[in-house]
């Protein structure tokens, strides 16, 4: 079987319940197999000059094994998906949506509210939750280029691409079957399927292309409101949808649908590592993938770990509330981090660093920094049915707490910035 490509690419620091049933239980409209045969007719002429784009593309190596790896990979998921009652078109979703100022958004809307940023060209962009529970999919064209804002209720899983393709500006709809429990989409150009968690096409003439990812945090609306004060803000929608009502339950309440072990579609694999309800930050990185535990990371302030041989760091950026990874291989050796006073210091010079951004701030580091990669959120049960290889932090790879003191031993803490002899700051040989 020849492997597929996996074309979703790293984004770097300059780019990346009482009615659970909810929608996916509740909610009917036309019948998909004629919304589909629309679609697909209306975007055929679109598609001849992507057509011709080299289909060598398919032959390349695959990035992660836990992805489909061949045609017959890709194909074998359209015979597991599962029917839901919602019809293509039940969920509609958005296509270059109104825009508020935060000054205005802010009349109604709780520090507490989470709320989705999606960095893109001409600046940050505030989606609420509230909103992108009844719409799933925010379709976004700037400078000529389509953008996908997605989130899967079922699975808390939310991601954003880049869905331009061979001069074609892809634009998505919720197909309203799940797989894994997560939400499958079609574009309205082809007609083809796709995963949303992983925004690869597994049906259709597009069937085997990828999107790339574009960086996106879940975080509140105070501390999005801080960090990015002139940020544009996604208006209420028109139309007559309850929008003060989640139908799967809230994230500002205990008990609902998004923290109690309740799946209401049945999923291939499960693992008890985390509840099934944990919030994962997951990313693809050098040929792994990874599962973050954010609330775990947020507590430790940072954790140092190993993805196969690569060095990273997970930090908690403590202004906009978000986990944030880096490549901590600043020299030869790694560089060990510990949290001092909301910044970051590593342990061989005692620079101190900057969690938002990743860069030295004070010391003989000054000016360094670390890049920075980004990934999107699911629920584990989700991220983990569809890649059982991922690796997890917490996880084997964590440095031990016992060679992150950053003390000599004797010694008492110094002060941030402040010099210290050379023998205090050896690391082991084999870091």
């Amino acid at each position: 079987m020849s492997p597929l490509p996996n074309t979703r690419r790293k984004a770097t620091a300059d780019s990346r319940a009482s009615n659970a049933g909810g929608l996916h239980a509740n909610v009917c409209g036309p019948m998909r197999k004629a919304g589909r045969c629309a679609v697909r007719r209306a975007g055929m002429f679109a598609l001849m000059a992507l057509m011709l784009l080299p289909l060598c593309a398919l032959l390349l190596p695959a990035e992660s094994q836990a992805r489909p790896r061949s045609m017959e990979d890709l194909a074998a998921i359209s015979g597991k998906l599962v029917e839901t009652g919602v019809s293509y078109g039940a969920i509609p979703s958005l296509y270059r949506p109104r825009y508020d100022r935060t000054l205005d958004a802010d009349l109604n809307t709780s520090a507490d509210e989470v709320v989705f940023v999606v960095m893109l060209p001409g600046g940050p962009r505030i989606y609420l939750q509230r909103y992108m529970v009844w719409h799933q999919v925010v379709n976004e064209l700037i400078d000529d280029v389509a953008y996908t804002i997605t989130y899967c209720p079922t699975t808390g899983t939310l991601m954003a691409y880049n869905a331009s393709m061979g001069g074609l500006n892809l634009i998505f709809d919720v197909e309203g079957r799940l797989y894994d429990g997560n939400s499958v989409l079609i574009d309205r150009n082809s007609g083809s399927l796709w995963l949303q968690e992983t925004g690869m096409a597994f049906e259709g003439p597009l069937m085997g292309r990828g999107l790339p990812t574009i960086p996106v945090f879940w975080t509140s609306w105070g501390a999005a409101r801080s960090v990015f004060p002139q940020a544009s803000v996604m208006a209420k929608p028109a139309g007559n949808r309850p929008y003060g009502r989640d139908p799967y339950g809230s994230y500002q309440r205990k008990d609902t649908y998004y923290d109690n072990d309740r799946l209401i579609y049945p999923v291939e694999r499960l693992d008890r590592r985390f509840p099934r309800k944990t919030h994962m930050l997951c990313l693809e990185y050098e040929n792994y993938l990874l599962a973050l535990d954010v609330a775990y990371v947020k507590k430790k302030g940072t954790v140092n770990f190993f993805v196969g041989p690569h060095a990273l760091l997970a930090a908690h950026d403590p202004h906009l509330d978000v986990v944030r990874v880096f490549n901590r291989q600043i020299w030869a050796e790694p560089f060990l981090f510990v949290s001092r006073y909301g910044k970051l210091m590593d342990l061989k010079t005692r620079s101190i660093w900057d969690p938002a951004t990743g860069k030295a701030l004070e010391g003989n580091m000054k000016g360094a920094a670390m890049p920075e990669y980004f990934g999107g959120y699911s629920m584990w049960f989700a991220w983990y049915s569809i890649n059982p290889e991922t690796l997890t932090v917490p996880g084997p790879g964590e440095v031990p707490e016992n060679l992150l003191s950053p003390d000599a031993p004797g010694q008492d803490s110094a002060a941030p910035g402040s010099a210290v002899a050379p023998a205090a700051l050896a690391l082991p040989a084999n870091l």
